[in-house]
């Protein structure tokens, strides 16, 4: 068995074990998240973890995470919870938020060009609305901040 369907079965594994403690919405303090290793900090902001319909969101003074979001890759998991963190210091707006957290990515090491090229094609095929560019342009912007 490969090493990379080895770590994949543990992390179902250990979510599978862990599914009742996200049933209800679980607070972290801050500080207290760790993605796929790697202590996830957004300074004094506290991280819930709830069955909410998108991957990750802000909402008041914290930000809220899926169960669904431990499945993800390394990267795409810090990328979204770098992404929220960066509303909790520059506000809503969404193409500054991708911005900081690819280029956070870059400089940090967890974003290299090919964990990148994997970003761009999920962020591609997402809908816009009312906050977020379509996909497309989304992850053009992406490609740019990536690269200034």
């Amino acid at each position: 068995m490969s090493k990379k369907i080895k770590v994949m079965l543990g992390a179902i594994c250990c979510l599978a074990l862990a599914q009742p403690a996200f049933a209800q919405q679980r607070a972290l303090p801050a500080g207290a998240l760790f993605l796929s290793g790697y202590q996830a900090t957004c300074g004094p902001v506290e991280t819930v973890v709830s069955p909410i319909h998108d991957i990750a969101e802000s909402w008041g003074s914290w930000i809220f995470i899926s169960p669904r979001l431990f499945l993800l890759p390394r990267a795409q998991q810090l990328f979204w919870y770098t992404h929220e963190c960066a509303h909790h210091i520059f506000g809503p707006s969404e193409t500054v938020a991708d911005c900081w957290a690819v280029r956070q990515g870059k400089i940090q090491g967890w974003l290299d060009p090919g964990e990148l090229k994997h970003l761009l094609e999920i962020v591609r095929g997402l809908p816009g609305d009312a906050a977020h560019a379509g996909g497309q342009v989304r992850a053009e912007s992406l490609r740019r901040c990536y690269n200034e």
